[in-house]
């Protein structure tokens, strides 16, 4: 294991897993296409509706979701494999945890997001928020506009002591941060140490293919913004700087 360089991690006295090697945003609970959204204008303001999230990727509506970026004491990074079934995206690399925020869910939620992804507790005094993408995609009729609050929480749990609900989560791998900005960016290839959801290491060399069909560009650009952190830059400086893909 490297020696911690970045002023904002330290060491931690977890016991990481010996084995090295080894995507869009899964639903909050599930994804369930009846669960209930705020439904936003152009600007991130909600309108006062709310509809299923089924009809607001339908009709085209504005919605909030949230990222969450992982990062370990020794500057890797979690990513995510999605599940094969997915309804976007399948078993395509993503985010550590991503998901829709809820009709009248509030930022002290989002931990919840983490829980049912990963498996880990966090409290929402640990996440530190880096900014706001507003993303508009289309998937043929399936249209998807997201205001997109990016967040990044250190966390030095085992990959082997993480639950990962199969319906959302395939595998989850560590990646140098370094590499991951490139792979996202550039498609360059890194090999990665992985557990899957069926309790198995499941290592790999996750290359360009893997990548999402749209939006890795823009994942790479919130990992320039979460390394950016950890060199000691203040999050609030971000706030004057869009987030836009790298």
């Amino acid at each position: 294991m490297r020696e911690p360089n970045h002023p904002r991690l330290s060491r931690s006295t977890s016991n990481r897993s010996s084995n090295r090697g080894p995507t869009y945003h899964p639903g909050m609970n599930t994804a369930a296409p009846d669960e209930l959204l705020d439904v936003l204008d152009e600007r991130g303001i909600p309108t006062g509706e709310r509809k299923p999230r089924s009809a607001v990727h339908r009709d085209g509506d504005w919605h909030r979701t949230v990222h969450v970026w992982v990062v370990r004491s020794d500057a890797h990074v979690l990513v995510q494999r999605r599940a094969e079934d997915k309804e976007l995206e399948p078993g395509r690399l993503d985010v550590s945890v991503g998901g829709h925020r809820l009709a009248g869910e509030l930022d002290v939620d989002i931990p919840r997001e983490v829980e049912e992804e990963l498996g880990l507790i966090v409290t929402f005094g640990a996440l530190t928020y880096l900014g706001t993408a507003a993303t508009d995609r289309a998937y043929g009729e399936y249209v998807d506009r997201e205001f997109q609050d990016v967040y990044v929480v250190t966390d030095d749990t085992p990959l082997s002591g993480l639950t990962l609900p199969a319906a959302e989560v395939d595998v989850v791998y560590e990646v140098p941060l370094d590499r991951a900005i490139e792979l996202f960016r550039d498609g360059r290839y890194v090999a990665a140490g992985g557990f899957d959801s069926q309790r198995r290491v499941n290592n790999a060399l996750l290359v360009a293919d893997d990548l999402p069909s749209q939006g890795s560009r823009l994942l790479a650009a919130e990992l320039v913004r979460v390394k950016a952190w950890l060199d000691g830059e203040d999050p609030e400086a971000f706030n004057d700087r869009p987030l836009e893909p790298a």
